[in-house]
């Protein structure tokens, strides 16, 4: 269907004033977020890394593009005051910049496998430079979910953009979160998967 048919048929009048949109695509830095012209390839994971009497981490699929990958948690947890379970949320919101957060903070890293690391801990300080690429490899919040807090329950779905793609090799997740019981946990990866998925990301423009 053409434009003019399209606005023949829901009544559209384009004005003559309006300024003309142009072409280009305004690119960011890709160790900011994952490419916004791109379709990536879902990876499906459905792993519970880890679970304790209040609360469960699991993984729920990974985005993979030509540039690195998105992973998306599932976080519940449940049996709290209600006060806490709201403070809990909400504290989730603030990383820590120090050495030793608090117990309430959920702590999550990623090890690829040339034994560079990352995690959620430090803010984005640490790789803001649009101009140069950081020296590690980067975890950064992205995305999501959302999710909600009461009634002793906490829902969270994360989501964390890993720069740049993993080599071949175990790409390691590691979660803790010590209010709530759970210790050091590592789940396991296949970063050749990861890869192969990444080739098949689809570009919304030819050019």
């Amino acid at each position: 269907m053409s434009e003019s048919s399209f606005n023949h048929m829901f009544g559209v009048v384009a004005r003559a004033d309006e300024p003309k949109q142009s072409r280009g695509w305004v690119s960011v830095s890709p160790w900011f977020g994952p490419p916004e012209d791109e379709l990536p390839i879902c990876v499906p994971l459905a792993l519970v890394i880890a679970r304790s009497e209040r609360a469960v981490i699991a993984l729920s699929h990974a985005s993979a593009y030509s540039t690195g990958i998105g992973i998306e948690f599932a976080v519940q947890s449940r049996g709290l005051p209600d006060r806490e379970a709201q403070r809990l949320f909400h504290e989730q919101h603030m990383p820590p910049t120090e050495d030793d957060p608090a117990p309430a903070y959920l702590r999550l890293g990623v090890e690829l496998a040339d034994g560079s690391r990352a995690s959620n801990l430090g803010g984005r300080h640490q790789w803001h430079d649009p101009e140069r690429p950081p020296e590690g490899p980067v975890l950064a919040a992205h995305g999501g979910g959302g999710g909600s807090a009461g009634q002793g329950h906490v829902t969270m779905r994360p989501a964390f953009w890993i720069w740049p793609l993993p080599p071949p090799g175990v790409v390691r997740l590691v979660c803790e979160w010590p209010l709530l019981e759970i210790p050091l946990t590592t789940v396991e990866l296949d970063g050749a998967n990861l890869r192969a998925a990444s080739e098949r990301a689809v570009k919304l423009w030819d050019s």
